[in-house]
């Protein structure tokens, strides 16, 4: 592919992320970068995501988790569990965890500490299903 088509599709990404938490974003436009965009990655480009993922700001890391989340493909599940490992973003974080439980993704036990911690820093009733359950999950990995 060349580079041409490569800076496309990350202008496309970009355009569909917007440029500020303002910028529109809807489930149609998740659905978009998802099928549209992100699935036309290769193994580079996904390099390249992975590369820079972390230094976006958090509403874009969290429009990139849902859209992950809505692909599911194993490029995308290594990158929302980046993010639910490292991004500085608390509300990244939870919404990685929804999105790996929702896609049923295996979860291997070096993530129970992150989520815990997650855990940990939440009210009791800010705990929500999927958090535990992908809790459970990586803990039965042990096993």
């Amino acid at each position: 592919m060349n580079t041409d088509k490569r800076d496309e599709l990350f202008d496309r990404l970009q355009h569909w992320f917007g440029d500020s938490e303002a910028a529109n974003w809807n489930e149609y436009a998740t659905e978009q970068v998802a099928k549209g965009v992100l699935s036309a990655f290769t193994p580079a480009q996904w390099q390249r995501l992975g590369e820079t993922l972390l230094s976006r700001p958090e509403y874009w890391q969290h429009r990139c988790a849902v859209s992950l989340g809505e692909l599911r493909t194993p490029p995308a599940i290594a990158l929302l569990k980046r993010l639910l490992a490292d991004s500085p973003y608390l509300d990244v974080r939870i919404m990685a965890i929804y999105e790996l439980d929702w896609a049923e993704a295996a979860i291997e036990p070096r993530y129970a500490p992150c989520i815990q911690e997650i855990m940990d820093n939440l009210s009791a009733e800010d705990i929500e299903p999927e958090l535990h359950s992908l809790l459970t999950k990586a803990e039965s990995a042990r096993l």
